[in-house]
């Protein structure tokens, strides 16, 4: 999977989850489409949020071999 749709396919299936759940307590179907576009740019957003941390996190614990050669 491309790296960039990834946040789209995370923000989708948030959306589509909130909008099954807003369904279930019947809530108007305009209500539901509104409470699910708002989850999808959350989930969207949180997606990206993540990755960023992950490749931080990744940089940090990767040794630094430039030190090492130095001495």
């Amino acid at each position: 999977m491309l790296k960039q749709f990834k946040p789209f396919l995370e923000g989708l299936a948030v959306g589509c989850v909130f909008i099954s759940i807003t369904m279930l307590f019947q809530i108007p179907l305009y209500m539901s489409f509104i409470i699910g576009a708002l989850a999808a740019i959350g989930g969207y957003r949180n997606s990206i949020k993540m990755d960023k941390e992950k490749e931080a996190k990744k940089t940090q614990n990767q040794p630094n071999n430039s030190k090492q050669d130095a001495e």
